[in-house]
């Protein structure tokens, strides 16, 4: 891979749990680190959520390899955001780049 195919500034999103005060606990994303990235859709398809037909785009999203890369940690690109949807793979396991398989987080109208 071409190193100027990294062409998106992407913030890398650490999940953080803070306890809530009633026993249960509140889920964070807090920045650890920028990052070049090149961000590719994949496929697109529409599923059913809560009875509503909801649009639902699948990336990839390549980044230099890094061993603190978790399967919990979200990719945010401007005002988006992505979750992993599997392991960060290793390309050719040569420790270059690393492979995001993701989905973008769309927040729900209930939040607003």
């Amino acid at each position: 891979m071409n190193p100027g195919e990294l062409n998106c500034r992407i913030t890398l999103l650490a999940e953080v749990k803070t306890a809530d005060g009633q026993g249960g606990y509140e889920t964070e994303y807090v920045s650890r680190a920028a990052l070049w990235a090149k961000i590719m859709p994949v496929t697109a398809k529409t599923t059913d959520q809560y009875e509503q037909m909801t649009p639902e785009i699948l990336y990839r999203i390549i980044i230099r390899y890094r061993r603190d890369v978790a399967v919990t940690d979200r990719i945010q690109y401007g005002s988006r955001e992505f979750e992993q949807i599997g392991p960060p793979v290793d390309i050719e396991e040569k420790h270059a780049y690393l492979r995001l398989e993701c989905r973008e987080v769309v927040a729900d109208a209930a939040d607003d």
